[in-house]
């Protein structure tokens, strides 16, 4: 019985750790997923969206150029997201590590202003911006667990956006 007990015991460890993964894994196919129906959408309308992405949650912008703002999307497809629990994200945008807690790069600048959904001041500017013409900011987003990183989404600018398993650094024992 005791070792039926620690075989069954092993099985539903094993499993949590591979729901893990698989929840890692579908976090990032969905970042990527939702990255390139935005680049199809700024073609398509001819406007230029952007990705903002903070340690728990991501979302995206319309920029409107009559009042030059950016305004939270209309559709629910791209409704902010809150990471889900014990997931965090990162920024890297052409080779600058970012703050996922924030991006100072519109401050100063009053012709990009944005929404202010939640009523308290805390508008989120995107960092990534996605062109009409399909073009976007470099970027690479990590999806990590625990700070752990374990996938990651990216794209060059102009290739299609994919999410992968992160590398993982070689031991130099």
């Amino acid at each position: 019985m005791a070792i039926i007990s620690v075989l069954a015991g092993a099985v539903v460890l094993h499993s949590i750790g591979t729901d893990r993964d698989r929840n890692l894994e579908t976090e990032a196919e969905r970042i990527a997923a939702l990255i390139e129906l935005a680049r199809g959408e700024a073609v398509t309308r001819n406007e230029m969206w952007g990705l903002f992405v903070r340690e728990n949650r991501y979302g995206f912008r319309v920029f409107r150029q009559l009042d030059g703002t950016w305004q939270a999307s209309p559709k629910h497809t791209f409704r902010t997201r809150d990471a889900p629990p014990d997931i965090t994200f990162s920024l890297q945008l052409e080779g600058l590590s970012e703050s996922a807690g924030g991006s100072d790069q519109f401050k100063g600048r009053p012709e990009l202003q944005g929404d202010d959904e939640e009523g308290d001041g805390s508008a989120e500017l995107p960092q990534v911006l996605i062109l009409a013409s399909g073009e976007q900011t470099p970027f690479l987003i990590g999806v990590s667990l625990h700070g752990r990183a374990a996938w990651q989404v990216a794209s060059d600018g102009i290739s299609r956006t994919r999410a992968s398993p992160a590398a993982v650094p070689e031991d130099r024992t």
